[in-house]
């Protein structure tokens, strides 16, 4: 068997990729034939010729997020503010795309300098849903945890706008200074200044994807049904349930309902879970 060595695809430029080749940036174009099979995503690892500058194959792909489009990603860092207030219905949301993915998610309050209570709220939250709940603070470059949290990974970071991803990048970075948007006063909501889909190298097998802030995560292609399955505060107790198909919204003798009552499981959360299945329950399937 050929050991063959493959490079990190970081940006795409129309009919041209910047491939990672040991910490140097390459600007190559692909056979025809590999644009023919499959298109080439910012993610995708590849065989490079490095003196034609020519990718010659792309490896199979671990996974591939639509928004952004990346591929083999390994986890999904969900940046959360004092300012803006978070959207817990967005939070929600990017938990369960990426557990539909199989990707480890991971929650950073930003801006902690601002206000420390935070932490707390978000840790009743969400201690028992997610991989690591860490804090950070891009105004006093206190960025040593999420630098321990992206290390050997790819990284795609989520979240509102005006949360301080790009802040957080360059507190990263150190060096290299994104452009950062600043925060409306008038609607707390940021102007994105982020465009374009690309790979930042921190260290060596160590990226981060700076995403655009957004609003309009849809999950409506879930059965209404299976939506309890994103929710791991649920699964590790649902057997205790009385019915085995226990929506956990209306059946009696349930036990997450039980749990909800008993302050066990978040009751915030588990509205949130309840509003979801009904707007899930209320679409028509064709």
């Amino acid at each position: 068997m050929i050991n063959k060595n493959l490079y990190r695809v970081i940006k795409c430029e129309s009919d041209r990729f910047i491939v990672d080749v040991d910490g140097e940036f390459l600007r190559c174009a692909s056979r025809k034939k590999i644009k023919d099979k499959k298109n080439i995503v910012v993610g995708d690892f590849v065989v490079v010729n490095i003196e034609e500058k020519i990718i010659e194959e792309v490896e199979s792909r671990e996974n591939s997020l639509i928004r952004p489009l990346v591929s083999n990603v390994d986890q999904i860092i969900v940046i959360i503010a004092p300012l803006p207030r978070p959207d817990f219905f967005l939070i929600d949301k990017l938990i369960i795309n990426a557990m539909r993915q199989n990707l480890k998610v991971v929650v950073c309050v930003n801006k902690t300098d601002i206000d420390p209570e935070l932490f707390g709220e978000i840790k009743d939250e969400y201690a028992d849903v997610v991989k690591k709940i860490i804090g950070a603070s891009a105004k006093n470059i206190d960025v040593d945890e999420l630098e321990k949290t992206l290390k050997g990974n790819l990284s795609a970071l989520a979240g509102q706008s005006a949360v301080g991803k790009s802040s957080l990048i360059n507190a990263l970075r150190r060096n290299e200074k994104l452009v950062v948007g600043e925060l409306s006063q008038k609607a707390q909501k940021g102007k994105n200044t982020t465009t374009k889909s690309q790979l930042i190298r921190l260290k060596k097998n160590t990226y981060i994807i700076d995403t655009p802030g957004f609003y309009n995560l849809d999950i409506h292609d879930i059965e209404h049904h299976d939506l309890k399955i994103y929710y791991p505060e649920f699964t590790s107790h649902a057997h205790k349930c009385k019915f085995s198909s226990c929506t956990h919204t209306t059946e009696p003798d349930c036990e997450i309902r039980k749990r909800v009552d008993e302050g066990k499981i978040n009751y915030d959360r588990y509205a949130r879970y309840v509003h979801f299945f009904m707007e899930l329950k209320s679409i028509k399937k064709y």
